[in-house]
């Protein structure tokens, strides 16, 4: 993706340590297709292997479910100005990319070892310094999990993404349906949690409990991100908004408490899809569909800084 030359001419404006510009480049990294972005006129940069979020979000942040507001494309781009080259990839099931041909056998799982068969690409690529990994929503925990199997890598960056155990966030979250049905749901989601399969599912609940999602659901919820983060040795960057309706600033702190040692960025005005919302649910939610919507001040520069931290840390 290509931003427009006075877009691109802002950024450079606003950014003077950035280099002159970016290039793109549509790849397949063992088979699942990718956009590696690489700073001009640059042989050898710190890279960074972003990881998207829950659903069928593809490698620019966009999803059929209404977001078009391309805020990891816009990330890269922006990062790729100040030196950072990344991989985004469409994850499977995206259409285009690997398919999921089972729903029943697709867990949390899956989409750890298919962003390791992606990294093991990036990692053999010419030109290749230090490593990271960028892990946005679900892909955070995804990013976790990966930075415990992976050897060598540099750093890790945690963007919005979720620190308390994903059934306590559930839970809260099912607080604001109707009765009956949010009785059924966290009764549902109390078996599911326990490891049991539920087979009698309302309709009304089919789109997030029905027996073939379940699987997938059992591996999200065994998930504990802040005692994960803890295990951790990796220098990390966590980045939490304070108008993200999806992921809190309970979820920040908690990776926080984990890792006292981290770096953080609170973005006060930042929301779920990266960019300065009101709080308001209507306004906010309108962002996720606004492609001129412009990334939230401080964030690139933010992690470009801790980039350049973990690159110097890591020369031998």
């Amino acid at each position: 993706m290509r931003i427009a030359p006075f877009i691109a001419a802002l950024f450079v404006l606003l950014m003077p340590l950035a280099v002159a510009g970016a290039e793109e480049t549509q790849v397949s990294a063992n088979g699942f297709p990718a956009t590696l972005s690489w700073p001009d006129g640059v042989r050898t940069a710190p890279v960074m292997l972003f990881i998207a979020g829950s659903g069928p979000t593809d490698r620019d942040g966009n999803s059929p479910l209404g977001v078009k507001a391309a805020y990891l494309a816009k990330l890269a781009y922006a990062l790729s100005l100040q030196g950072v080259a990344s991989l985004r990839f469409d994850k499977r099931g995206v259409p285009g990319s690997l398919p999921v041909l089972c729903e029943e056998d697709v867990t949390l799982d899956i989409y750890v070892d298919d962003a390791g068969t992606v990294l093991d690409w990036l990692s053999a690529q010419p030109g290749v310094g230090a490593v990271l990994l960028l892990g946005h929503s679900e892909g955070g925990l995804i990013a976790l999990d990966l930075a415990k199997r992976w050897q060598g890598l540099a750093g890790l960056v945690l963007v919005a993404t979720p620190g308390l155990p994903p059934a306590e966030t559930l839970r809260a979250q099912m607080q604001a349906l109707p009765e009956p049905m949010r009785s059924r749901a966290l009764e549902i989601l109390a078996e599911i949690d326990a490891g049991s399969s539920v087979e009698d599912v309302p309709e009304n609940l089919a789109g997030l409990f029905r027996p073939s999602v379940q699987p997938f659901l059992r591996s999200l919820l065994s998930r504990r991100p802040a005692q994960t983060l803890a295990d951790l040795r990796q220098p990390v960057l966590i980045i939490g908004g304070g108008t993200d309706l999806q992921v809190g600033r309970a979820d920040f702190d908690a990776l926080h408490t984990a890792r006292g040692d981290a770096e953080t960025l609170w973005l006060d005005r930042m929301n779920h899809v990266l960019t300065d919302a009101p709080s308001d649910r209507a306004s906010n939610l309108a962002t996720y569909s606004d492609r001129a919507a412009v990334l939230s001040n401080g964030l690139a520069p933010a992690i470009a800084g801790f980039v350049e931290q973990v690159q110097q840390k890591s020369a031998p």
